[in-house]
């Protein structure tokens, strides 16, 4: 029986020995591929201008001429436009002082980028002359003259 014992502690020592033996695990690193991608963001800005306006003249000879109606004298006064077309001309004129004209002119006005001349007629008996022109173009923009006369003997 000796013998038998061992026996079996061989088998259980051989078995234990089997049982024991390790794996060896074997990694293997790959190397991953990468790509870098860069983006660039370019701003383009836009700056838009446009020519400034040019704005609309008037201007009084505050020497009046001779009217060729016996009686009367005239004022010529100059109307220039701008960028914009005139929409309106207005004379306001005071005679010794009181109030006599209000005349609004929407036809027969230049261009834009033309000049135009007037003549304001009115009547020479009168000591004092006033007398505004009021010019307006399409945006609103206006121009005014004015002159004070003193018609002497």
């Amino acid at each position: 029986m000796k013998e038998m014992y061992k026996l079996i502690i061989l088998f259980l020592l051989f078995f234990v020995s089997c049982s024991n033996s390790s794996e060896e695990i074997i990694e293997t690193v790959e190397p991953i591929e990468t790509t870098t991608t860069t983006t660039t963001t370019t701003m383009v800005t836009t700056t838009t201008t446009s020519p400034k306006d040019i704005l609309p003249e008037v201007s009084i000879t505050c020497e009046p001429l001779e009217s060729d109606e016996v009686g009367y004298q005239t004022f010529k006064f100059e109307v220039r436009t701008g960028t914009n077309e005139i929409t309106v001309l207005n004379i306001v004129s005071w005679f010794d002082s009181s109030r006599t004209d209000d005349l609004f002119f929407y036809d027969d006005l230049p261009e834009p980028g033309d000049s135009k001349e007037f003549g304001y007629s009115v009547d020479s008996s009168f000591s004092q002359y006033e007398i505004e022109i009021l010019v307006m173009d399409s945006k609103e923009n206006f121009a005014t003259d004015y002159c004070l006369y003193e018609n002497t003997p």
